[in-house]
């Protein structure tokens, strides 16, 4: 069985800077899972600072919809059939929006509990996603608790990028994994702007031998 290398992200939020990002994402062939906050998003406002509902659709095509809850609330701070509301009703607002089962998550503030990892289950959602950088590139033993390799200002990102495209995946299936919000491209530090992703973005892309999926994608890959 020959093993895979993977590229996924995962932005949070859904600010308005996502529509430049998706557009650099389109034109680099890299794939991203956005993670909404459905509680947040106005019905049709070009102004908002949240992308609107009947904008988000067009927008995030080709792309992952997933859960970030509906108020992005400390989620282990609530009983557990709050936890349960905030899942289910974002979960159903996403759906009519994206038109597919929105089955993905990312933790607010990267923060939970035991009972938050059960619930999500109890709810159908398949995988979430931490904040635990690990600096590497192997496959969760849990997909409720997936590590992502690095946010993107990490100042190591490019060394990590090029240890991935050398590495040869020869003991399993290897996934690079860059998380953040867009807002932060903004600040225009130097591991956060859009310049640097634009560069992360360019150093990653359009290799041979690696797939470039959702965080979908990549567990429906067998």
């Amino acid at each position: 069985m020959a093993f895979r290398k993977y590229v996924t992200l995962s932005y949070d939020d859904g600010p308005k800077h996502d529509r430049r990002f998706v557009a650099m994402l389109n034109e680099y062939g890299v794939k991203c899972t956005f993670n909404l906050i459905s509680g947040s998003m106005p019905d049709d406002d070009p102004d908002s600072w949240y992308i609107s509902k009947a904008e988000a659709a067009d927008l995030y095509r080709g792309h992952e919809i997933a859960t970030h809850s509906k108020n992005h609330p400390h989620l282990e701070t609530l009983p557990r059939a709050e936890i349960t509301e905030q899942i289910m009703d974002d979960r159903a607002a996403l759906e009519a929006i994206a038109g597919y089962p929105v089955i993905g998550h990312a933790y607010p503030f990267g923060s939970f509990s035991n009972t938050v990892v059960e619930v999500l289950g109890e709810c159908g959602i398949r995988y979430a996603r931490t904040v635990r950088s690990t600096k590497r590139f192997g496959i969760p033993e849990n997909p409720l608790l997936l590590d992502p390799t690095c946010h993107h200002r990490a100042p190591e990102v490019f060394r990590l990028i090029d240890e991935f495209l050398a590495a040869e995946p020869t003991d399993g299936d290897m996934l690079f994994y860059l998380w953040g919000h867009t807002f932060e491209f903004d600040r225009n530090e130097e591991f956060n702007s859009w310049e640097h992703i634009d560069r992360v973005l360019k150093a990653i892309s359009g290799k041979p031998g690696v797939e470039y999926v959702t965080n979908l994608g990549f567990f429906e890959r067998v």
